[in-house]
């Protein structure tokens, strides 16, 4: 007679890497008390799904995905939570009558939701310790929701919630204000990824550049996350910290000068411009000009040489005309970015600008959202080219599919592809760029 099995739960996480990070946390806590976890779309006793709400796409990606959660063998329990959950509860429940919608405040408790919901169901089919009894999981990455654990790269989220409401973004109304995580939990969280073997750690949150800056904090003269960036790098283990997006009003510089000369700190930092012409700056309600984003890059460029720079860009605000358009075209190719992730706008219910016209017809949109990536390209491109003759520090992840050759990252975010056995898998490798395309090279490896 076979044994009894562990309850099972699958988890799918949408949007940021914020939600990546709490719902890895979720499934981390889930293991420790004896569920197991299988691949989404398998049979499973439940399923956690992180929902986002950015962009209407968003919206429409997350109800698909809980669809497909509600359609999955064993007719599971089906929890929805993140920004779509927080801010469209009834459009979320009524996606299934399997689904169960939990707040972003419930995130903290949402193992113990998602437990107590498969004892109350009469699915267990072992006994499992009490939630109080069981030792939980400690918060970080050393779960994966995607398939082999990649030990080379952990995310670290340091901070929650926005400030700011920019005219354009529900994010703050779904995530609350800002709430930095004490950086002894950081660095502690950090401290036991480098002893798992992680080499790289990238810093996440809703606001990062606001990390360490809420009323009521006190007083400091220097910014609190070069601060933290510091107390990281001198965490034995630790090859590099990258950042991830940061908006370009927080970019102090105390922050550029330690990406300037703190070794571990990538050359890598993604800025959240959304627009390059002044007056949908303005309307945006964005805390800086075109003129000051300009002057930002230049400092960046001239204080960290070879710095790559990469962004996000909302086309068709509300009132962007062709002339605030190419403004933003012209501030892509000032800056150099290496890459643009590029949106068109979509009305978020709530916000100020939803309230507004929207005056940009969809096709049009589609079209600048075209031309935008046309340029990402071109620039992806010059940046790559740029590295042909260098010798580079590759991170090695994996062994790519088509090719078969090793690939990883360099700081700068280029992806670079050699030769090589498995088992450089996770070190720092030299490597000299031979040829490249977009946002990428093929090179070989340089013997120490």
């Amino acid at each position: 007679m076979s044994a009894p099995r562990r309850p099972r739960v699958s988890c799918y996480s949408l949007g940021c890497k914020v939600n990546q990070y709490e719902l890895r946390a979720t499934a981390a806590e889930l293991v420790a008390r004896g569920y197991a976890l299988v691949p989404f779309g398998q049979a499973a006793d439940a399923c956690v799904v992180n929902t986002c709400t950015v962009t209407t796409q968003a919206d429409a990606r997350s109800r698909h995905i809980l669809r497909r959660a509600s359609r999955a063998g064993d007719d599971p329990i089906v929890v929805a939570t993140g920004c779509y959950a927080e801010m469209a509860p009834e459009a979320v429940a009524a996606v299934s009558d399997q689904v169960i919608v939990a707040p972003n405040e419930a995130k903290p408790r949402l193992a113990d939701l998602v437990d107590d919901l498969v004892r109350r169901s009469g699915r267990l089919l072992l006994s499992l310790p009490d939630a109080s009894e069981s030792p939980g999981g400690p918060p970080g990455a050393l779960i994966d929701l995607g398939g082999a654990l990649d030990r080379t790269r952990a995310v670290v989220k340091i901070q929650d919630g926005c400030n700011h409401f920019c005219t354009f973004c529900i994010i703050p109304f779904a995530r609350g204000r800002l709430r930095s995580r004490p950086a002894a939990a950081v660095l502690a969280e950090a401290r036991r990824l480098a002893d798992a073997g992680f080499r790289e750690l990238v810093l996440t949150g809703i606001c990062i550049g606001d990390y360490g800056d809420e009323r009521g904090q006190p007083a400091t003269a220097r910014d609190p996350l070069a601060t933290l960036l510091e107390q990281l790098a001198a965490i034995p283990g630790i090859a590099r910290l990258r950042l991830s997006s940061v908006d370009p009003a927080d970019v102090t510089g105390d922050l550029i000068d330690a990406i300037a000369t703190v070794p571990q700190v990538c050359r890598h930092l993604h800025l959240s411009l959304q627009a390059g012409g002044e007056d949908v700056l303005r309307r945006m309600r964005r805390r800086y000009t075109a003129v000051e984003f300009a002057s930002l890059t230049d400092r960046l460029h001239e204080r960290v040489p070879g710095i790559a720079l990469t962004a996000d860009v909302i086309v068709g605000f509300p009132g962007e005309d062709a002339a605030q358009f190419a403004d933003t075209l012209r501030l892509c190719e000032h800056a150099a970015f290496s890459s643009i992730h590029v949106f068109p706008y979509s009305a978020r219910p709530g916000t100020v600008a939803a309230r507004w016209h929207d005056d940009v017809p969809h096709a049009e949109k589609k079209r600048r959202v075209a031309e935008v990536s046309r340029h990402s390209e071109a620039l992806g491109r010059r940046f790559a080219l740029g590295h042909v003759g260098d010798t580079v520090d590759v991170l090695v992840e994996a062994r790519d599919r088509e090719s078969g050759l090793l690939t990883g990252i360099t700081d700068t975010y280029l992806r670079v592809d050699f030769a090589g056995d498995d088992a450089l898998r996770g070190e720092l490798v030299r490597v000299r760029v031979e040829r490249a395309g977009v946002n990428r090279g093929v090179g070989a490896r340089v013997q120490a």
